[in-house]
């Protein structure tokens, strides 16, 4: 029997792993989760609990045996923990990120995203294990754009500060020596493939519906019909691949390098034939009732609802315009059949991801006025 540890297991990846290992290995699976107000014990269950009835799964017992949290901090040397109480360890998943992107939390993020890459590995090297699985991101790639390799990023395209900490932590693990270092770079995650649920926090792809649904609110309770019919003007390209992939397969292919003794290296898990931009915006503006936006290139004549608008998607904005190709030849030389490289992402696949999201924007409207 294998021992496994994994930080972020109550984040969205990091639970969507813990399952997948649980279900495809015979691992004991140790995670690192930071208390809150509840135990790291308390906090593992809810999350796991939560995951499992959002993708189907038949629910996990934390205990001892199979599954088990240990308390932790990204930000302590070593994460904070003594690895004699975890080890001996063979393999190592730090999921664990810190996604805000404002210049205000700059210093916040890289102490989590770089500074808490350091400590995890350090705890990986001291209890032994052989391999450090690292999630990165596929937009380390930042402002780059036509075919991507699956090669360390330069320093200094990103766009936000939350690529330049991804690209800062994969740069520090290339300069350690210790447990064979695998980086993983997912693309935009979305729910699950099937149930199409999400379970934890709902960001990316997410974050624009919100915004979407929040303007058709706004323009709804100020009665302006006009306004709802006309059409918002949106810096972006029409043609721009939207590379969004599903939780499980992410976890899928990851636990699927790791039982495939994959070589170090990095590894796209990102969609081999992306939507592109134009049906995927119009097709979520008309499902919260509004006119499809114009797509251009500068700020020439918006009105000050564009302007607002476009001010709630500055982070978004990198995302919806260039063209970015993942190769993907390290991935299929391991996993030829890898779960991503045969789904299929289309316009009622799309519908079904914008519903239920829909359906848990509108639960909790409900539950809001119900409060006041």
């Amino acid at each position: 029997m294998t021992t496994h540890v994994v930080t972020g297991a109550t984040g969205l990846v990091g639970a969507a792993l813990v399952l997948e290992l649980l279900t495809r290995t015979d691992a004991t699976v140790i995670c690192l989760v930071r208390p809150g107000r509840s135990s790291a014990t308390e906090r593992l269950t809810t999350a796991l609990t939560a995951a499992a009835r959002a993708y189907g799964r038949e629910e996990t017992n934390v205990d001892e045996q199979i599954c088990r949290a240990v308390p932790a901090d990204l930000t302590q040397d070593r994460c904070g923990v003594d690895p004699a109480e975890i080890g001996p360890v063979d393999e190592f998943w730090h999921c664990a990120a810190d996604l805000r992107y404002e210049d205000r939390h700059r210093d916040l993020l890289f102490a989590t995203n770089v500074d808490g890459t350091r400590h995890a590995h350090d705890l990986a090297l001291a209890t032994g294990a052989t391999v450090f699985n690292y999630v990165s991101t596929a937009y380390v790639a930042g402002r780059r754009t036509g075919l991507l390799r699956e090669e360390p990023a330069p320093a200094g395209l990103g766009n936000n500060h939350y690529e330049e900490s991804k690209t800062a932590a994969e740069h520090l693990l290339a300069a350690t020596t210790g447990p064979v270092i695998r980086v993983l770079r997912p693309s935009i995650v979305i729910g699950h493939s099937r149930t199409m649920a999400v379970a934890g926090g709902r960001t990316g792809l997410y974050t624009i519906h919100r915004r979407v649904h929040q303007l058709d609110r706004m323009l709804t309770l100020l009665g302006d019909a006009e306004g709802r019919g006309r059409p918002l003007r949106i810096r972006a390209e029409a043609d721009s691949p939207i590379n969004v992939v599903p939780v499980d397969l992410v976890a899928a292919d990851a636990v699927a390098l790791s039982t495939a003794g994959a070589p170090a290296g990095t590894y796209h898990l990102a969609h081999p034939a992306p939507m592109r931009l134009r049906p995927g915006l119009d097709l979520m503006f008309a499902m919260s009732g509004l006119a499809a936006p114009l797509l251009v290139g500068d700020d020439d004549g918006f009105t000050q609802i564009d302007r607002e608008f476009d001010r709630r998607l500055d982070f978004h904005r990198s995302y919806m315009s260039g063209q970015k190709v993942f190769d993907q030849s390290a991935l299929r030389a391991v996993l030829p059949d890898a779960a991503l490289l045969s789904w299929t992402i289309d316009a009622p696949t799309l519908e079904r991801v914008f519903g239920w999201h829909l359906d848990q924007l509108s639960a909790t409207a409900s539950v809001r006025a119900a409060v006041r």
